[in-house]
This record gives structure tokens, sequence and C-alpha cells, in this order.
């Protein structure tokens, strides 16, 4: 095993750790403002360090990775003030269509905004791999300001679900933005954004429908979907993206 793999899990079972006592904590009511916060904040900037040092041939700027994860933040703000409140009663076509519109469209354009305002621009922004890496990274300055909302509100099973699925899932919706978006730049084929967006917003919508309709079964179905996401689109995304890094070893 190699030193970095060493790394991962060492720094994984440390955030289990971290997460499952705050959750215990919290689950039993003397959880303190600064443990929630942890609690919540703990899986994405996990994520954002896991996928930075999956790079295998280049090192992305911290000030820009940071930039980055700030404006995303921002992002979750400005979507929430955005965003409507979903429909009592409604058939599943009627629920797809709110979430696909209000929902996911707002989110994943304001992750895009997030990449393409601030880390896109940077000369060092040259390779697919650097979209992968900040289209996360974004999408994670996204999903710790929402968890915080939703942790602080619901408290630690709720911590534990999005930890292992909805925080996650924002990332590999991410992920496929920041792919096509550096795949654009690096083609100088703006389509592909759209196409990036396209498949990220579809996938969102078709998470919250099933989170919003499907009830105890989407204890099931939701973290299959996301990890189906990762293993079957995401994984290789990165592995086709470091195939053709330019920083790779002839």
């Amino acid at each position: 095993m190699t030193a970095l793999k060493m790394r991962h899990r060492r720094l994984v079972t440390v955030v289990l750790v971290v997460v499952g006592i705050g959750a215990a904590i919290a689950m039993s009511g003397n959880a303190s403002a600064d443990v929630l916060f942890v609690v919540a904040v703990a899986p994405a900037l996990y994520i954002v360090w896991h996928f930075h040092h999956a790079d295998k041939y280049k090192t992305e700027s911290v000030s820009l990775l940071l930039g980055t994860f700030l404006l995303g933040g921002v992002a979750a703000v400005i979507a929430a003030l955005i965003e409507p409140q979903p429909p009592s009663t409604g058939g599943l076509g009627t629920m797809f269509l709110f979430f696909l519109v209000s929902v996911a469209l707002v989110e994943e354009l304001a992750k895009f905004a997030a990449v393409r305002f601030f880390a896109y621009r940077s000369a060092q922004f040259d390779e697919t791999m650097d979209g992968v890496i900040f289209g996360i990274t974004a999408a994670m300055g996204f999903a710790a300001v929402e968890n915080i909302g939703y942790v602080f509100q619901f408290g630690g099973l709720i911590a534990i679900f999005r930890a292992f699925v909805s925080v996650p899932g924002h990332a590999f919706y991410g992920a496929i933005i920041g792919y096509y978006l550096g795949e654009a730049k690096v083609r100088r084929n703006p389509w592909l954004v759209v196409l990036g967006l396209a498949i990220a917003i579809g996938f969102h919508a078709f998470f919250d429908t099933l989170s919003a309709t499907a009830g105890l079964f989407a204890l099931i179905v939701l973290p299959a979907l996301v990890w189906f996401i990762y293993f079957a689109i995401v994984r290789k995304e990165i592995a086709k993206a470091q195939s053709e890094s330019p920083y790779r070893p002839a």
C-alpha cells in the first residue's frame, strides 16, 4: 500500500469517528454549536482533500481551491434565497419538473458559476483534471453551507445520512460539471459545458424527486443512485482526465 493510500485511510477513519461521535452527541440533545458545525463541514472538507490528492500529476493552487470553496458557499446562500418551497402535493412528473427547474438548475448553475468566473480564468486551469478538482471544490463549499443548515435544524441522524449520501452527491454532480468544463477549455468546444450541466442537473433533479416521493425506500435508492454516479461516471471521467494530462510523464 502506498503512503498516500495509507494517509487517505487514516483520514477517512478520523472523519468517520468525528462525524459518528458528533452525530451521537447531537442525537443526545447535548451538542454545542461547535460540535454541530464540525459534523456539518467535516465531510465536505475531507472530500476536497481526497480529490485534491487524487490528482497524480499536478497540485492545484491552495489559494484557488480556497477561493473556489468559499464561492461555492456564497453560491449556496444565493441559491437558498432564490429557490421556492417544493409543492406539498403533485404527481411524480410534477415533482420532477419542479426539482429540475427550481432546484437542480439553480444549484448546479450556481456551482458552475463559482468555478467559471474564478478558477477557470486562471492560467493554472489548463487541463481537464483541473475542472474536476475545482468542480468538486465549488460543490463542497456549497454542500458545507447547505449541510450546516440541515444539521443545525435536524441533528445527528441527518448528519450521518448526508455525510454519506447528499454531500458526496453534490461532489459528484460538481465533478461532472467540472469535467466537461475542463474538456471545453482544452478542446475549445463550449457546447461541452452545456452537456455537463445537463447531466448533472438531470441526476440532481432525479435525486431530489426520489427524496421527496420515495418515503423510507429513499434510504436505499438514494445511496445506490449517488454511488452509481461515482462508479459508473465520475471515476471513469477522472481516469480519462488523468490519462490525457499534459503533466503525465512520457
